[in-house]
């Protein structure tokens, strides 16, 4: 197992927290979920920013180049004093990740004039086989793009929905890669043989939303993209993406990701719940659950009990493997100066391995309320 380290950042002074096939990060709102996902957003920021290009990035040497703090991946850090912890001792961050036996760390030195940039100073690596080191890397924020009418065609050095999902029509309307492109044989939903995209995310999509499918068209001329949606309520008459709610359009980056993202490489995911009645995010839980057993690195943020509902109804059926799934929750800290961790593992059965107070407790605390007000 590896684990994502951050000394000295925003909230954390000096934290591991653990990664798994499907990670799990949960919690109350500024207990430092966001901040973990921005340490992993920066690294990877850095290696793109500072590494040479070679098949794979190669990150042995500094360079003088400093790593914005606003840049790629939705990053809006601020300035380097907003992002050192406050009661620091030395104006130095670092970010890495390691398992027992390897190890890749940045050191950064926090510039005194709230420069809104950070310059890496010290690299340790041993970890050139790391995925944080291939071309491929998949972010999708937690504000992804509504429904549009069209979306703008982009060059992409990689197949990718983008970070806000804007990407997606491009892909699904672009026929040359539909026709070529073939999803892994696990992640095909049971019901649907055919290997193709489009017809792969319209199965897993009638699966979370019944009914529901999307078709897509693509054109060089206009430099445009568009998706189409139909539900039972069109009887059989695509509408453009304005006409069906939000739900479709936030969960659609995450399914055509899901199935287009590359063996063994890194997809994370904010609030993947968005927007999603709770049986939808009960089920998004499991398509992402198959998407770390096909060996993409699936890191989830979430806010949902019926999210981590589905990845236990997936670890049950064994459409994952149980010992693959970790649940990272970050509390409020009654005596640490840092946000309190609980890991928490799920068994064969689906069950946890713990329930920390605080953890998705929330309706047990109203029926309590109720209750002594119905009592008087």
């Amino acid at each position: 197992m590896e684990n994502l380290l951050i000394n000295n950042f925003k909230c954390f002074k000096d934290i591991h927290i653990p990664l798994n096939k499907l990670t799990v990060f949960t919690g109350a709102n500024g207990n430092g979920k966001s901040t973990a996902i921005q340490a992993m957003l920066y690294l990877r920021h850095t290696i793109e920013r500072c590494a040479v290009w070679n098949d794979v990035y190669t990150y042995q040497k500094l360079n003088s180049l400093k790593v914005g703090l606003n840049d790629g991946y939705c990053l809006v850090l601020g300035n380097s004093s907003q992002v050192l912890r406050q009661d620091s001792g030395e104006a130095i961050i670092l970010l890495g990740i390691c398992d027992k036996d390897r190890r890749f760390s940045i050191k950064y030195q926090v510039n005194q004039d709230d420069e809104i940039s950070l310059t890496p100073i010290e690299v340790e690596n041993d970890w050139e086989s790391s995925k944080l080191f291939a071309r491929e890397f998949y972010y999708l924020n937690a504000e992804r793009l509504g429904p549009r009418i069209k979306q703008d065609i982009k060059f992409y050095g990689f197949p990718a929905t983008g970070f806000q999902g804007e990407l997606t029509a491009q892909l699904l309307g672009d026929a040359s890669f539909n026709y070529s492109f073939k999803v892994d044989e696990k992640r095909r939903f049971w019901e649907e043989s055919s290997p193709r995209l489009l017809q792969q995310v319209n199965a897993w999509l009638d699966f979370l939303m019944p009914g529901v499918s999307v078709s897509a068209s693509y054109s060089v001329d206009t430099l445009s993209a568009q998706i189409l949606l139909s539900n039972s309520l069109t009887r059989s008459f695509p509408v453009i993406a304005p006409n069906i709610g939000f739900g479709i359009s936030y969960v659609l980056p995450i399914l055509v990701t899901g199935l287009i993202a590359k063996e063994g490489c890194f997809m994370i995911v904010e609030n993947p719940e968005a927007h999603l009645h709770p049986s939808a995010q009960s089920k998004i839980g499991q398509f992402l659950s198959t998407v770390a057993n096909a060996g993409v690195r699936v890191i989830i943020e979430t806010h949902s009990d019926y999210v981590i509902n589905g990845i236990q109804i997936s670890s049950a059926k064994r459409e994952i493997q149980p010992e693959n799934v970790i649940i990272n929750f970050f509390n409020q800290a009654e005596i640490s100066n840092q946000p309190d961790l609980k890991t928490i593992s799920i068994n064969e059965k689906g069950e946890l391995s713990s329930w920390p107070k605080g953890f998705f407790d929330q309706t047990q605390v109203a029926f309590s309320e109720l209750l002594k007000i119905r009592k008087g």
